[in-house]
């Protein structure tokens, strides 16, 4: 159990994720893809740590920040490159799919916010067989404004019907997550098997982490 764990169940209605470092390990993936592309289209690599902190981030808006006018280029070039090797170089973490059928038979709405285009994110959906779980689904095409814009997690709250974000809880990776939760007034949940800088999300301010997905069930009531 990590030490900055707060003990406490929160009453909610709906469960929301991010995906990519979330549900499915996509991070070694992801930067294969950024390093393939900048090489390719840019002539240089960026170190890692620059790469990790684009995760959560449209990849559009990246692009535009590093690519300028070949922004469209290094997209394509990223997802071309990219979308097939999903099956070879992505896994599901473990426990997401005990816990996402437990938490669905308690009752709670479930929704995937995420910054991955649609095209992308239906590929891993229906790789892992998750959409059967989640009744929401807001990608990267779907807001005007992304993370860390509240704009996702609203989009995701009329789609379920809710209009209390105090009843919302949004499980993420990433200090984007975090501001998009906070920025929305959710309750929000970093994964401990994240890949980003832990005392970065930690001087954010969490309402809890966890450190197994089923450590979630835990933690949360439906209400």
């Amino acid at each position: 159990m990590t030490d900055f764990m707060k003990q406490q169940r929160y009453p909610l209605k709906a469960i929301f994720f991010d995906l990519d470092g979330t549900l499915v390990d996509t991070i070694p993936l992801i930067v294969a893809s950024h390093r393939h592309t900048f090489e390719k289209c840019l002539g240089w690599i960026p170190d890692e740590q620059t790469i990790l902190s684009t995760i959560g981030v449209p990849l559009e808006k990246t692009f535009e920040e590093y690519g300028k006018n070949r922004a469209g280029e290094m997209l394509e070039e990223y997802l071309e490159w990219s979308i097939p090797r999903m099956t070879d170089m992505v896994e599901i973490f473990p426990g997401v799919v005990e816990t996402l059928t437990e938490l669905k038979s308690r009752g709670f709405i479930l929704g995937i916010v995420t910054s991955r285009r649609r095209a992308g994110m239906d590929v891993l959906m229906e790789q892992y067989d998750l959409e059967r779980y989640f009744s929401v689904c807001v990608s990267a095409n779907d807001p005007k404004r992304p993370k860390p814009y509240p704009e996702p997690l609203y989009l995701a709250m009329r789609h379920a019907g809710l209009s209390e974000p105090s009843r919302v809880l949004y499980v993420g990776d990433s200090v984007h997550d975090l501001h998009c939760a906070n920025n929305a007034g959710t309750l929000s949940c970093i994964v401990g098997w994240t890949a980003m800088d832990k005392e970065e999300l930690r001087d954010l301010d969490p309402t809890f982490w966890i450190d197994r997905m089923d450590d979630l069930l835990e933690h949360v009531e439906y209400c």
